[in-house]
């Protein structure tokens, strides 16, 4: 007879003991952890590839690419206009992307970039909403930034959550910032 049988599993108290190591760990962390910034993150990868998206749209299409930035409803529209005069008909495509509950279109108490301090700095408009328009050159309508922040950011005014999206009317190029330690870094 084997003096020695096989262990099936673990004993309740190893378990105990692993379940309270991972909630020791997991108070540790949980405070370092900031779903609003990932949060934020995603929001400005998310808007900056929309951005880059539909300036490469404008030139395979070869037409006009409307991108509406509605802050009330907190999204993006995108507007195919085949006919470039800067109006939804009724055989045009559109459709929105909405960016997180969390985020929004703001600059939450960070310091202004040179291209603006509004959160939308386009002079352009489709259907009363600023609007940015990628050409079939790739070029963008007007120089201009956009700043998107944490609703936490909005709440505390500190705008250490704030990204900015920065586009070139030349060449319709975006470039990405972060509000940082109370300066901007190049990110994105």
């Amino acid at each position: 007879m084997d003096m020695n049988p096989k262990r099936a599993g673990f004993s309740m108290v190893e378990l105990i003991m692993v379940m309270l190591l991972m909630g020791i760990l997991a108070g540790i962390a949980a405070p370092s952890l900031r779903p609003e910034k990932f949060q934020l993150d995603a929001a400005a990868v998310l808007v900056a590839s929309s951005i880059n998206a539909q300036q490469l749209a404008a030139v395979l299409r070869q037409h006009n690419v409307v991108l509406a930035f509605d802050t009330v409803e907190n999204r993006l529209r995108v507007h195919y206009d085949e006919d470039n005069d800067n109006t939804i008909d009724t055989a045009e495509n559109w459709y929105v992307i909405e960016l997180d509950d969390n985020v929004r279109f703001s600059l939450g108490g960070a310091t202004a970039r040179p291209l603006g301090s509004t959160p939308i700095s386009v002079t352009g408009a489709q259907d009363s909403i600023p609007a940015l328009t990628f050409r079939r050159n790739g070029s963008a309508s007007e120089e201009s930034i956009i700043y998107i922040t944490s609703m936490k950011s909005i709440n505390e005014s500190s705008g250490k959550d704030t990204r900015s999206i920065e586009i070139e009317r030349a060449t319709g190029r975006t470039r990405c910032y972060s509000f940082s330690s109370g300066a901007w870094v190049q990110t994105c």
